[in-house]
């Protein structure tokens, strides 16, 4: 089979899959075991503002998982065909993130009563070369991207677990990537999401100077979480930790996995970062840092 194998941080940095690549998982797994912050129910809320959320891969202590980003989509008219469309066809504004999926903007959808979410994909979609690690990585991507823009849309019904059927050019039973038939509906496999993530400030994002809002989600680590900010300098050498501190879950209006504090920044470019303890250890995990500006 010709093509080129693509080490993680290669494909993370293309973002978007090609037919000719293949792409394996991380060969060693780090002994840190980390914990998964979403039950497989516990789905997003409904939010207002035009951005709708996608998910994507990214490696991490020594495997792949995924994490989400809200993004927004011009001319929006069908949350989840919209959202599955970028996953498609858009990059990750964090160049850390990746997908295997080759770009398709052939996309159907549509909702049940009893919250069957059926997206329809070309076979296009499923030409990239993954193994199987990375191609069940893949549908929980599509799973959890469709299932999040249902959510966040409010058109799935209350108390009901989502499942998502995947047809491909119409047809049911298509195996995907050749690794994973789709005879069956799908739901959230927990363990395959990141066990901490940024909400915001994303990766790239410009915020106004003053109280800076810092939002994310985090599993509950064996020796606790911490999160540090960091004023970047022209070199790694001029870089300067302004603020550190614990991370603290739950509260008002949250969820019992979500973070979210203010800190006032002056104009600057900065890192946000968060982590967990692995009391076992003593090591970082799931560490997840984003770059922004504060501007005037």
């Amino acid at each position: 089979m010709l093509g080129l194998t693509v080490v993680l941080g290669t494909l993370a940095a293309c973002g978007l899959g090609s037919a000719t690549d293949q792409y394996s998982m991380p060969k060693a797994a780090t002994s840190v075991q980390t914990p998964t912050p979403l039950s497989s129910v516990e789905m997003e809320s409904l939010n207002t503002n035009p951005h709708v959320p996608v998910y994507w891969l990214a490696e991490n202590d020594g495997t792949v998982s995924l994490y989400r980003e809200f993004v927004r989509v011009k001319d929006a008219a069908d949350p989840i065909a919209d959202s599955v469309r970028y996953m498609l066809t858009q990059k990750p504004a964090d160049p850390r993130y990746f997908s295997a999926w080759r770009p398709s903007a052939a996309v159907g959808a549509s909702v049940s009563p009893d919250n069957v979410i059926t997206v329809d994909l070309s076979a296009k979609a499923f030409s990239s070369q993954v193994d199987a690690g990375l191609a069940e990585r893949s549908i929980a991507q599509l799973v959890y991207t469709t299932t999040a823009a249902a959510a966040n849309a409010g058109i799935l019904a209350e108390g009901l677990e989502p499942s998502v059927r995947i047809l491909v050019d119409g047809e049911s039973g298509y195996e995907a990537f050749g690794q994973i038939p789709l005879d069956h509906n799908f739901v959230r496999d927990a363990h395959l999401a990141a066990p901490l993530w940024i909400i915001d400030p994303q990766f790239g994002g410009t915020e106004k100077a003053g109280q800076v809002t810092f939002h994310g989600v985090s599993a509950s680590f064996s020796g606790g979480e911490s999160w540090e900010i960091t004023r970047r300098g022209e070199s790694p050498e001029d870089n300067q930790v302004v603020a550190s501190g614990a991370l603290h879950t739950g509260g008002d209006s949250l969820g019992h996995n979500e973070f979210s504090f203010t800190y006032v920044l002056a104009p600057g470019n900065y890192t946000f970062s968060a982590w967990g303890i692995d009391a076992a250890t003593g090591r970082q995990a799931g560490t997840e840092s984003k770059d922004f500006t504060v501007a005037k």
